[in-house]
């Protein structure tokens, strides 16, 4: 089996608040199992599916059927944007910059 995420630590990897992971995963969205009768945790694999598709092109997107739901629309432009976010190079500073 691949890596497995608690909510919380896919939550700090997509940048997003744990109230999100929760409401995917209520609503449908983010395939998740419990762990000891408890504990969520969602597979690494299913993370992949989620974010390939969330992140498909407007031509794709346009394609595909519609949930209707507008705030399913604005949590999909969110996770793009975060998604997104993530994949951007991160500039490393010094401390010790301009000495």
């Amino acid at each position: 089996m691949g890596k497995v995420h608690s909510v919380a630590s896919l939550a700090e990897y997509w940048g997003c608040g744990t109230d999100t992971i929760y409401s995917l995963i209520r609503g449908g969205e983010l395939r998740a199992f419990k762990l000891g009768g408890k504990l969520l945790r969602i597979r690494g694999d299913e993370v992949e599916r989620f974010e390939c598709q969330n992140t498909a092109c407007s031509d794709t997107e346009s394609a595909l059927p519609s949930s209707g739901t507008r705030a399913d629309d604005a949590t999909d432009i969110r996770l793009e944007r975060l998604i997104e976010r993530r994949q951007r190079p991160q500039l490393v500073t010094s401390g010790n910059a301009g000495q």
